[in-house]
């Protein structure tokens, strides 16, 4: 039997050592040498640009608005399934089942997918992500404002300063940290905050941002060994400005016209959920940026970010992330009350996904944060509602075996995981909603590095194409 069977089995061998080659980690596909070039995402982009005007052209066009302002907010490994929870969290929180409520992201009338990976990382990182959100072109893991090449890209805000138009940074986490230092940073290395911070006070375009709120006060003066005070720096640079430490100082700086600079934590802000009452809130930062940019003749761009969305993630504490998440809701409804939309572009993306799963077959109106009750696993053990691929906490016994993960959930708490670590990020598509002028163009599925370049077409900035100078 075996004898007759040694044809079929030496076949199998064969296929599975092809499997084994193709599909296995000994060899992995080299990213073309052109993606290693600025230009070729510029190109790129540029093309899919014109792609989606042809298409808006054949369906009628229409928007023949121009962008004045731009204001780009970001959640911080923003899954769809976070967008999910977060919205039935809501829901929750106002005594109600949760499924039918909406966060305001859904009143927003286009939204499309982003493709996330980068030159070398099937998964992004914050600094490569945000480096495509920002810059246009796609580069290394960890590498923040420059090509694969170790070339220096200019960002968008560099584009809105030479077009004259005040630009801001504000964010939750460390203002030195991966997402907002693409705004105006450029390092190999994300880790290299310290000279992150020099690049913010003494380069461009950071040292001409006009509005800079966030965390990392350390960057600036006590981890130094340059003997720097960044600090003290920036106010001699900005005679005019209003340096708030507090929630109270930002509100205080309400009354002054200069530049604003807000540094609110030695490192990342607290999450809201432990915060002090001392601590600006995200819509508190986005407020007080608003108000100080609109000032501005020939306007302006902000980017604002919820950063640690992304920090509850990684300690599978989902409870922190959708309550981070919460808070960019919030950020977000500011933005659309303070702004008219027949000239402001809101653009609301993430930079990557999380492992976050919301699976099985709960009961309507189920605790978003609690017990799944309508089924249990072999052992007639309950599951949680949301769950991590990997995490911290896998719900089992000193004998190994699973435990109801009831009596541990909580707002605060770990979320169940299955497989022991820290909690990663995650490679699908993220979600692009937009709101104002040119807003029609942030729909389907597109490149990350594309959202630059809708935003400079709209708003008629950089040296691509734009609606103040179409395409012939």
């Amino acid at each position: 039997m075996w004898l007759t069977n040694l044809p079929r089995l030496a076949l199998l061998m064969v296929l599975n050592c092809f499997a084994a080659v193709a599909y296995g980690t000994e060899r992995q596909a080299e990213p073309k040498e052109d993606e290693r070039n600025a230009s070729y995402w510029m190109d790129q982009a540029q093309q899919q640009l014109d792609v989606r005007l042809l298409r808006s052209r054949k369906a009628g066009g229409g928007d023949i608005r121009v962008a004045r302002n731009i204001i780009m907010l970001m959640g911080d490994g923003l899954s769809i399934t976070t967008l999910t929870a977060a919205r039935i969290l809501k829901g929750q929180l106002a005594g109600y089942s949760g499924e039918e409520s909406q966060l305001a992201v859904e009143q927003f009338p286009y939204s499309g997918l982003s493709k996330t990976y980068c030159t070398d990382s099937q998964t992004a990182d914050s600094a490569c992500a945000a480096t495509a959100c920002l810059t246009g072109i796609k580069t290394n893991y960890g590498s923040i404002g420059q090509s694969a090449q170790g070339v220096k890209v200019e960002s968008i805000l560099n584009w809105a300063q030479d077009a004259g138009k005040a630009t801001g940074i504000v964010t939750t986490t460390r203002l030195t940290d991966a997402s907002p230092a693409a705004a105006y940073a450029h390092v190999q290395r994300r880790s290299q905050e310290l000279d992150i911070a020099r690049q913010l006070i003494e380069d461009a375009p950071g040292r001409h941002l006009n509005v800079i709120l966030g965390g990392g006060l350390g960057k600036f003066a006590s981890e130094r060994s340059d003997g720097r005070d960044l600090l003290k720096q920036w106010q001699t640079a900005n005679p005019d400005g209003c340096f708030a430490t507090t929630l109270l100082e930002l509100h205080d700086c309400s009354a002054t016209n200069g530049s604003l600079l807000g540094v609110f934590s030695d490192s990342h802000m607290a999450y809201h959920l432990a915060a002090s009452r001392e601590q600006p809130r995200l819509r508190d930062m986005t407020e007080a940026a608003i108000q100080r940019l609109e000032q501005a003749p020939q306007g302006y761009f902000v980017f604002i970010e919820g950063g640690r969305i992304d920090h509850g993630h990684h300690e599978t504490r989902a409870g922190y992330a959708l309550d981070e998440m919460l808070e960019l809701d919030e950020a977000i409804e500011m933005a659309v009350r303070l702004t008219n939309p027949n000239e402001t572009l809101i653009v609301v993306t993430a930079d990557h996904s999380h492992t976050l799963t919301m699976a099985g077959y709960a009961n309507r109106g189920t605790s978003i944060l609690g017990l799944d009750l309508s089924q249990r696993d072999l052992d007639g053990i309950p599951y949680s509602t949301l769950n991590y691929a990997i995490g911290k906490w896998q719900s089992l016994n000193k004998a190994g075996k699973r435990e109801s993960p009831g009596p541990h959930l909580s707002k605060t708490s770990f979320t169940p995981s299955y497989i022991l670590g820290k909690g990663v990020h995650s490679g699908e598509d993220v979600a692009v909603f937009a709101l104002g002028p040119q807003s029609h163009l942030f729909s389907g599925v597109m490149e990350q590095n594309l959202l630059p370049h809708l935003m400079a077409y709209a708003a008629c900035l950089g040296q691509g194409v734009t609606i103040c100078e179409p395409p012939p």
